[in-house]
């Protein structure tokens, strides 16, 4: 029996009133694509609390759902997304290509301000090496790009805090934001089965057989 790991026998539902509750929500994101009856007006999709991007309707909760749990985040944020780019006003260059969420520099702000209050934070973003598609292709190269300048900003806003404390030296961006690609490596069994053709040296098998290694494709849309 391992009491930490396993839940007890009998459920708990704690209080509303109790600091220790955990509050769970599922979002979907749909347009007028997907759903009959989306206000075609800009003016009334307003009123309704969606968004009308480019002869879109668009709802925007999850976007609004993120931004409001990273502002509520006390010690901790953990997020799972196959993409992780955004609020590219802030960056360094490219400012104009159209990434304008704000949960990147949401999660930032929040992390300088535990900074400055002297308090502990710290969140952990785990996405895909690269997205689904080639990943020499033009689509894939802009978003790794996307991604990188998604991160320094992130880190130089950290920085900035960072210094600002006094902390210059002390602490590193990496002890409040981290990022990380999952892979999986195997190892070499007697048993394991043997192509009757050799692969072709260089091929995509050929390096999968010598390197026994890949990444984990992460597809998931999570926050901790």
């Amino acid at each position: 029996h391992f009491p930490d790991v396993f839940p007890p026998p009998e459920s708990y539902q704690s209080g509303d009133d109790s600091s220790s509750s955990w509050s769970v929500q599922v979002f979907r994101s749909i347009d007028d694509a997907s759903v009959i009856g989306f206000p075609v007006y800009p003016k009334a999709a307003f009123a309704l609390g969606l968004h009308k991007r480019k002869d879109v309707t668009i709802d925007r909760s999850i976007h609004a759902g993120y931004i409001e749990a990273v502002r509520r985040a006390r010690r901790f944020i953990y997020i799972e997304n196959q993409y992780f780019f955004g609020s590219c006003f802030a960056w360094s260059e490219d400012r104009d290509c159209g990434c304008s969420n704000l949960v990147p520099i949401e999660i930032a702000l929040k992390i300088a301000s535990k900074i400055r209050a002297g308090e502990r934070f710290c969140a952990y973003v785990v996405t895909p090496m690269w997205p689904e598609g080639k990943p020499e292709s033009d689509t894939v190269q802009t978003i790794l790009h996307w991604n990188r300048m998604t991160m320094e900003m992130m880190y130089r806003i950290i920085g900035s805090a960072i210094n600002e404390a006094g902390m210059e030296g002390k602490a590193s961006v990496c002890d409040y934001l981290n990022f990380y690609c999952l892979g999986n490596r195997e190892v070499k069994r007697a048993e394991e089965y043997k192509p009757l053709k050799l692969p072709e040296v260089g091929c995509n098998y050929w390096r999968a057989q010598m390197n026994r290694r890949a990444p984990i494709y992460v597809h998931s849309k999570l926050m901790i």
